[in-house]
């Protein structure tokens, strides 16, 4: 009894040790930007040991990363400008491209799927950690990106600058936080997995439509490196106020796009099911544990890295929500319109199943709703007021990190 107590605590501590040093390796390769060195480095011990967990999160780890660090160098490249509006896939906070090449509306569509193609290999490396202890301690405020291409990884150049422009916008370090340090394990694991899901679908939906008109007339608001009508009005402005009110006019009045491939709107349709469980999964393993040890997502008795908190209350809303968005996915409930007030409501999966021309003054007005209006259950404003008072109103900021 005695040496099966005793094997049992070595394997602990060695497998522990074992944690630490990969955390310590991943670490170096992180601080320094060397992102695919890094990668490549872990998939080495993961051929070496199948079994290793922890190299093989890293793996998918660096795969994200990079990820991010290749569309980021596409938007300098391309001239993205400080001052862009944040819109999805443009948020990055890359650095003023002096010298940009110039982006066609082809060029525009392949770094969209690039980043499609990055995020499946992405979640695909992320799927095969399966160890439902996995524990990586990551400092993700000094994890470096080369964002603008130019081979190295600067002090300006974090992760954290990323995350913070494009999700978290109040999270900000001071220089006792600087390491903000992670334990990143299997409930985190889902969550990655659950956004490279999200941010496809997004880029699936948009790739769906012909938007070159769109893209010719508004791209000049994002980047430096385009040629377009627009850019010679830029470069005589006189009111940067009234710019930017006739920008975004102009953005909705053209916001109708003709269908060109419809298979990739069901594309974006499972990837938003898949979201949803993943999303499952995160608080399956999440509400499992019992240390408290650097939670990105905490369960009701854990504590928080960020300054929302989790109660069992929010747990259960945003287990609510998940079963509403699967049933308004699959059809099984319907969305209303604010036009519509006979009991029939939006059949959004048929929305991505049957699609057709997008023209959004078409749905906000409501006419282009009604090929789409089906008699059932529709989902009640009671609903939202109910997720509501449970997230104290900050359910899209709390939609952001829970995912």
């Amino acid at each position: 009894m005695r040496i099966s107590i005793t094997l049992t605590v070595l394997f602990a501590l060695t497998a522990q040790a074992f944690a630490e040093t990969t955390s310590a390796d991943v670490e170096g390769f992180l601080i320094e930007g060397k992102l695919a060195e890094g990668k490549t480095a872990m998939q080495a011990r993961v051929e070496a040991a199948p079994k290793d967990a922890e190299a093989q999160y890293a793996v998918g780890i660096f795969s994200v990363l990079i990820a991010a660090e290749n569309l980021s160098q596409n938007l300098y490249r391309y001239g993205l400008r400080p001052d862009a509006p944040r819109a999805p896939f443009v948020r990055m906070p890359v650095p003023k491209n002096p010298d940009p090449e110039t982006l066609t509306y082809e060029k525009w569509r392949g770094v969209l799927q690039q980043f499609i193609d990055d995020l499946a290999v992405a979640e695909a490396e992320l799927a095969k950690v399966d160890d439902p202890d996995v524990k990586l301690k990551l400092p993700v405020g000094m994890v470096r990106m080369d964002l603008n291409g130019d081979g190295k990884a600067e002090d300006g150049e974090t992760f954290w600058k990323v995350f913070t422009a494009v999700a978290w916008r109040a999270a900000k370090l001071d220089e006792d936080q600087k390491r903000f340090e992670i334990g990143f394990d299997k409930a985190d694991v889902h969550w990655m997995i659950g956004y490279t899901h999200l941010l496809r679908a997004m880029a699936e939906a948009y790739l769906a439509y012909d938007t070159s008109e769109f893209f010719a007339n508004t791209a000049s608001i994002f980047f430096e490196g385009v040629d377009s009508p627009l850019a010679q009005l830029r470069a005589a402005r006189q009111n940067d106020f009234m710019d930017q009110i006739a920008d975004a006019v102009l953005t909705i009045h053209l916001m109708k796009f003709e269908l060109v491939e419809p298979e990739r709107m069901e594309v974006a349709r499972q990837h938003l099911l898949t979201m949803i469980s993943q999303s499952r999964l995160v608080w399956e393993y999440c509400t499992q544990e019992t240390d408290n040890d650097r939670e990105w997502i905490p369960n009701a008795k854990q504590t928080s890295l960020t300054p929302l908190t989790v109660n069992e209350e929010r747990i259960a809303g945003w287990a609510q929500f998940l079963n509403e968005a699967e049933q308004v996915l699959e059809g099984k409930k319907l969305i209303p319109h604010w036009r519509v007030n006979d009991g029939r409501g939006i059949s959004l999966r048929r929305v991505f199943t049957e699609p057709t021309q997008f023209d959004l003054i078409g749905w906000a007005h409501g006419v282009s709703a009604l090929p789409y209006l089906e008699e059932g259950e529709v989902v009640s404003q009671e609903t939202g007021r109910t997720l509501s008072r449970t997230f104290q109103g900050r359910f899209l900021v709390f939609a952001v990190w829970f995912q």
